[in-house]
């Protein structure tokens, strides 16, 4: 019968690295790093899929006796890995978030905020909603399935303690930050369009018919016809979802090449 308390210690350093980086992705991807998911349920998620990967992941070389500063440099750029590829992946929502808010502000709506509590901050009805549809989206196209994946193929293009920062990486996330009022615009520019076009037509009735309190007719007018559109454009806004996920996981590999 084996012994179960005879271990090798730089085994259990080996599992701690493949397990932050693990972590990183859990802090930081949708759905697995939302603040109202409780920290035991992240830890226990994190440890279960360390467990899986162990066996099958390249392992790090320690080497007999690794020096503190070494292993703590290692284990800052394993958590900095998967920290990234989280973050690849939010910025994504963080788009569809954008376009919510300026079509809510659009509708007249930019006062009734809500408290989103997966960003913990306050955040537009319009935008909430949208992500929270997109996140439904998400996670029944097995969204989080490509996050796992792309974690277990990074060892892959980056070996535990092979993380490298490079210029292609600052520009590469740099890109992925901009694309974010990219994918906003391209969302919400139906939207966005026809409300302008509203707001325009108010004014001008306002100019030409003084008497009318454009306020009391204006809000009504703007909220209702925001809210056609936004159930005219539902097919579109998920076929634009399924654009954005098709190319996650592309996006995603991408981004771990640039810190191999």
């Amino acid at each position: 019968m084996p012994n179960l308390l005879a271990f090798d210690p730089i085994q259990v350093l080996g599992f701690v690295v493949i397990m932050v980086r693990i972590s990183g992705l859990v802090v930081s991807a949708p759905i697995l790093g939302d603040f109202n998911i409780p920290v035991v349920v992240k830890a226990a998620f994190t440890f279960m899929l360390a467990l899986l990967f162990y066996p099958v992941v390249a392992k790090p070389e320690l080497g007999p006796n690794p020096q503190p500063l070494a292993l703590t440099l290692v284990l800052l750029g394993e958590f900095g890995v998967g920290l990234l590829i989280g973050f690849a992946a939010r910025l994504m929502f963080a788009g569809i978030s954008l376009a919510g808010e300026v079509i809510g502000f659009q509708m007249g709506l930019g006062i009734a905020n809500v408290f989103d509590p997966s960003a913990n901050a306050q955040t537009s009805l319009i935008g909430q909603i949208q992500v929270i549809f997109a996140l439904f989206l998400f996670v029944i196209l097995d969204g989080h399935h490509i996050l796992i994946r792309a974690v277990a193929e990074s060892y892959a293009l980056v070996g535990p303690g092979a993380v490298m920062l490079r210029p292609e990486g600052l520009q590469f996330y740099s890109g992925l930050v901009g694309n974010i009022f990219l994918i906003g615009i391209q969302i919400g520019a139906p939207l966005i369009v026809a409300l302008l076009a509203a707001n325009f037509s108010m004014g001008l009735i306002a100019r030409s018919v003084p008497q009318i309190n454009i306020f009391v007719v204006g809000f009504p007018f703007t909220i209702w016809l925001g809210l056609m559109f936004l159930a005219l454009s539902f097919p579109f806004f998920v076929e634009a979802l399924m654009q954005l996920h098709e190319r996650l996981a592309e996006v995603l590999m991408m981004g771990v090449r640039t810190m191999g």
